[in-house]
C-alpha cells in the first residue's frame, strides 16, 4: 500500500460517492427494506474503512495526468503568500496548516464534550443502587439471554437526553429521559440497548467520530454518521424484536412511538451514543415498517442494488489519478529521447538526465518516479555515480 496526496483525494472522492449511494438506499426506507441488515451494515462499515485507509492498493491502476494535476500541484507548491526569514508559506502549506488546525480544534471540542458528559453522569443517581428499582432485576434477567462482555455499570435518568441511549465500552452507562416508563417498557428499552453492546456498535460509532475529526471539512461524513446510526438501530431493533414474545412486540413498537413523540431538542451528545428512538423524517417509519412488514431479501431489486454497491466499492479502489511532469527541451518546449539517453543516480538520491551524453536536467527522487511513469522514459537505463 502506498500513501500520497492523490490517494487521499481519491479515497475521499470514492468514499463520498459510496456515501451518496448509501443515502439513496436509506432515504425513505423503501429500498433499504429490500436488503438484509447484514448487507447494509457490512456495506456501511466498508465505506468507513475506505475513508480510513486512503492508500493506493496493489490492484490500483494509475491514470497519469500530464496537464491538469501537474499544473494544480505546481501552483499549490509554487504560489508563495509570503516569506518570513527562512519560512516560505505556499498554498499547499497553508491548506495543510488549516487542515491540521481544524483537526486540533475538532478534537478538543469532542474531548471537552466527552469530559463534560463524564462529569455530568456522576451527578445523577444510579438507578441500579436504588432499593426496589426494577432496573437491576430486568438487567439480570436480560444478561441470561444477551451475553455482553461488560455489563451495564450505571443507569441514570437525566434531562440531558430525550431518548434512551447507551455509551461506554468498559463501563457502559444507559441514559433514560425524564419520562415515566412501565416495567415492561423498561424491559424493551434495555433489551434494545444491550443488543447495541452485544453487537459492539459503539466501536464503529467512535471510528466515525474519529473520521469526522480527521475530515472535519467534509460534510459527507455527517451523512455517513446518520446513516450508520440508522443501520445500527435496525440491527438492534431486529435482534430485540425477534427475542421478544409475540405479546411483547406491540409494546416495543408503542415504546418507540412514545419516546419519539416526547422528543425535543436537548444537549447534543457524542456520536458514540446509540439512541433508542429518533424522531427524524422517515427514520422511525422505516424502522417500524421493517419490523411489522418484513420483505424478502432475495429479489431482483436486492441483487441489482448489491451488485451496484459491490461495483462502486471495487471502482473506488481500482483507479487513481496521478500527476506526471513532462520535461521541456528546446525553445518550443519539445524534447527528444535518443538511444544515447540515460539517467545518472547520485549518492544524495537525485538524478540527472543525459541526452546524447549531455546533461539535460536534474530531478529529485519524487520527480524521477513521476518521470519514469511516462512511456518515453520507462526503458531508459539508470547508472549509479561512481
Amino acid at each position: 500500500m502506498h500513501f500520497s496526496a492523490t490517494s487521499t483525494m481519491m479515497a475521499v472522492l470514492g468514499g463520498n460517492c459510496l456515501i451518496c449511494f448509501l443515502c439513496i438506499i436509506m432515504r425513505d426506507g423503501h429500498l433499504a427494506g429490500k436488503l438484509s441488515i447484514r448487507f447494509l451494515k457490512f456495506f456501511s462499515l466498508l465505506i468507513l474503512l475506505r475513508l480510513m485507509l486512503p492508500f493506493e492498493f496493489f490492484h490500483t491502476i494509475s491514470v497519469y495526468s500530464e496537464n491538469i494535476l501537474p499544473g494544480i500541484i505546481d501552483f499549490c507548491n509554487g504560489y508563495v503568500f509570503f516569506r518570513f526569514g527562512g519560512i516560505t508559506l505556499t498554498l499547499s502549506r497553508l491548506l495543510l496548516a488549516i487542515w491540521c488546525g481544524g483537526i486540533i480544534c475538532k478534537a478538543f471540542i469532542t474531548l471537552w464534550k466527552y469530559l463534560s458528559l463524564y462529569h455530568a453522569v456522576h451527578r445523577f443517581q444510579n438507578l441500579l443502587h436504588i432499593p426496589g428499582s426494577p432496573v437491576s432485576g430486568i438487567l439480570e434477567s436480560l444478561y441470561e439471554e444477551i451475553p455482553v462482555r461488560h455489563p451495564v455499570k450505571r443507569v441514570i435518568r437525566t434531562q440531558l437526553v430525550d431518548t434512551p441511549c447507551v455509551m461506554g465500552f468498559f463501563s457502559p452507562t444507559v441514559f433514560l429521559p425524564e419520562l415515566e416508563f412501565t416495567q415492561d417498557e423498561l424491559y424493551c428499552i434495555l433489551y434494545h440497548e444491550l443488543n447495541h453492546l452485544r453487537h459492539r456498535d459503539l466501536v464503529w460509532m467512535v471510528l466515525t467520530e474519529i473520521l469526522g475529526i480527521i475530515y472535519w471539512w467534509n460534510p459527507f461524513i455527517a451523512f455517513l454518521q446518520t446513516r450508520l446510526t440508522d443501520v445500527m438501530e435496525l440491527h438492534a431493533d431486529n435482534s430485540a424484536f425477534t427475542g421478544l414474545s409475540p405479546m411483547q412486540r406491540p409494546l416495543y413498537l408503542q415504546c418507540l412511538l412514545k419516546v419519539a413523540r416526547s422528543q425535543q431538542k436537548k444537549t447534543a451528545l457524542p456520536a458514540s451514543t446509540m439512541p433508542f428512538s429518533i424522531n427524524a423524517h422517515g427514520s422511525l417509519t422505516s424502522r417500524m415498517l421493517r419490523l411489522t412488514y418484513p420483505q424478502p431479501y432475495k429479489t431482483v431489486t436486492a441483487f441489482i442494488i448489491q451488485g451496484v454497491a459491490v461495483l462502486l466499492l471495487i471502482v473506488s479502489t481500482s483507479f487513481i489519478f496521478e500527476p506526471a511532469w513532462v520535461p521541456e527541451n528546446g525553445a518550443n518546449g519539445e524534447y527528444y529521447i535518443t538511444d544515447n539517453s540515460h539517467f545518472l543516480l547520485h549518492e544524495d538520491g537525485s538524478y540527472t538526465l543525459y541526452i546524447d551524453d549531455e546533461i539535460f536536467n536534474d530531478y529529485s527522487s519524487d520527480d524521477f518516479d513521476s518521470l519514469r511513469k511516462l512511456e518515453d522514459f520507462k526503458t531508459l537505463p539508470v547508472y549509479k555515480e561512481e
